[in-house]
């Protein structure tokens, strides 16, 4: 044993039929739900499976669950559960890693005292440990070969015979079977009756996201067991002259106050009178957007930096204040301009996006401004709170299905390039809404001249629908999907109705009979 091993590891290497065993089994449930299926309805399994198991291991060293722990556990199975109700690629990659950030923080609470930790605290601890669980990636491999080599029993001795033996036949035929294949047809035809009906490139993608599953899994609670987090009191934090701090927050907060007071006579009054005779007023709410956001971004890092590096001082902490109070003013001057935006040219996801960023970011100065005042406020958890709630409802929301709607809801008629949009740049989620659209009498042509007309985009309407009841053909059980299915249901019926005639009802989402 090595001298330097943590109790915890050694406890792990000690019992590895147990966390090896529990380690295999994950990796099998973990290959039967994800292997090419990220967002079927096996992947909520596999989330709760995950629990379940880091549940067993922690009550294996004695550990219990925490009452803390249960909000982060709820917190991924609802993510888990939005995954299968929508089709967007964008909301299942941050589903994904939602899902991994809630686990590391929900497993770091588990072993570590994490009450006083600070904002950058938890943040490097959260880094320390993805790189002790890359560290811990062999640990599977070599304990597993300490506890099968190092035994006294004779059938761990011939287990290992027999997987080494296999392995080198494997490896062997890898070179000997082509060559017997290409020295007689009568041997090639035969084995190739007997291999096409084995898949090998399946087989070998099956074995591998199981392999793969039992390596995480014991390599997580390994880079966990090892406690390489800095025990005991935290380093004191250097602290800069405060001076610095208010001199140059000083400067700045001068000119948002200008800014901002701007912000009021301008856009939110709406006196146009000392607007430049070549910007409407359209223009002016359009223009700067994108900076505004920047510049929330940088006060919201500004603010921090200031409140960690700099020793408290009533002045800074005034000043602070009033950028944060600016910073929120800015805020609101942007999704105001992003409404008046909106309200010309519609909603896209994007757009959606921007504004669920503007109040999330307005929630989270929200608590830099406690935190200042309150040097004790848990900001991580706080920030962890307010982006997981907020994110889980945009999730839920379907944003392209939001959007679709919105838009249908406030044109009289769509334009041509409208319907186009939600085709190529939308998901799937808005398939039924699509098919509630008649190309004849819902569009309106007159901006695309002769060049576009009803038959044009009907046809490609045709080939849209086409493609999607193709695409999802054979959703079964392990790869269902919400989404998926409705999009292959209405793709179906569309297809079906189209030379019937027969009306598609938005208003309640089905088909007139």
């Amino acid at each position: 044993m090595n001298v330097t091993e943590r109790p915890l590891v050694a406890k792990m290497r000690e019992n590895y039929r147990y966390f090896g065993g529990l380690s295999l089994l994950y990796g099998i449930i973990f290959a039967f739900c994800l292997y090419k299926n990220m967002h079927g309805i096996t992947f909520p399994i596999c989330v709760a499976v995950t629990i379940v198991f880091a549940v067993l291991f922690l009550k294996k060293i004695n550990y219990r669950i925490m009452k803390q722990s249960l909000p982060y556990i709820a917190g991924m199975i609802l993510l888990s559960i939005s995954t299968v109700f929508t089709s967007s690629f964008f909301l299942h990659f941050f589903n994904l890693a939602g899902i991994i950030l809630l686990f590391f923080v929900f497993m770091i609470h588990q072993f570590y005292n994490d009450r006083d930790w600070n904002f950058p605290a938890y943040l490097k601890r959260i880094f320390i440990l993805a790189g002790t669980v890359m560290e811990s990636i062999p640990k599977p491999y070599a304990h597993g070969a300490e506890y099968l080599g190092g035994s006294k029993n004779k059938k761990n001795h011939i287990f290992i015979a027999i997987a080494i033996g296999l392995c080198i036949a494997i490896g062997s035929l890898c070179v000997i079977l082509p060559l017997l294949l290409n020295s007689d047809i009568i041997f090639a035809k035969f084995f190739g009756e007997m291999l096409k009906y084995i898949n090998f490139s399946t087989i070998f993608g099956i074995a591998l996201t199981v392999v793969i599953g039992f390596t995480l899994s014991y390599a997580f609670f390994c880079g966990l067991c090892k406690y390489n987090f800095p025990e005991g009191k935290e380093r004191r934090r250097k602290y800069y002259n405060p001076v610095i701090g208010i001199t140059f927050t000083s400067v700045i907060s001068f000119i948002y106050l200008i800014y901002c007071l701007i912000q009021i006579m301008y856009l939110f009054i709406g006196i146009q009178k000392g607007l430049p005779y070549d910007v409407t007023y359209a223009q002016y709410a359009r223009t700067g957007f994108w900076e505004l956001m920047t510049v929330g971004m940088i006060n919201f890092v500004m603010v921090l930096l200031c409140m960690y590096l700099f020793q408290d001082h009533i002045a800074m902490k005034i000043i602070l204040t009033i950028i944060s109070g600016c910073t929120f003013i800015m805020l609101f001057s942007a999704a105001y301009r992003m409404m008046m935006y909106i309200g010309a040219y519609h909603l896209t996801f994007l757009r959606i996006l921007v504004l669920w960023f503007l109040i999330v970011l307005a929630l989270i100065m929200g608590g830099i401004i406690i935190s200042i005042y309150k040097g004790r406020f848990p900001l991580f958890r706080y920030i962890m709170g307010v982006v997981s709630i907020m994110y889980i409802g945009l999730a839920f929301s379907r944003p392209d299905v939001v959007a679709a709607k919105y838009n249908i809801a406030h044109e009289g008629k769509l334009k041509v390039e409208d319907v186009r949009y939600m085709m190529s740049q939308m998901s799937i989620d808005v398939v039924p809404i699509i098919a509630g659209i008649d190309p004849r009498s819902d569009v309106d042509y007159t901006s695309k001249g002769i060049y576009e007309n009803a038959d044009n985009l009907e046809q490609s309407m045709y080939y849209y629908f086409s493609d999607i009841a193709q695409g999802n053909e054979g959703i079964f059980f392990r790869k269902a999907n919400y989404s998926r299915i409705r999009a292959k249901l209405a793709a179906d019926k569309y297809l079906e109705l189209n030379d019937r005639g027969e009306e598609y009802d938005f208003e309640y989402g089905d088909y007139k009979y």
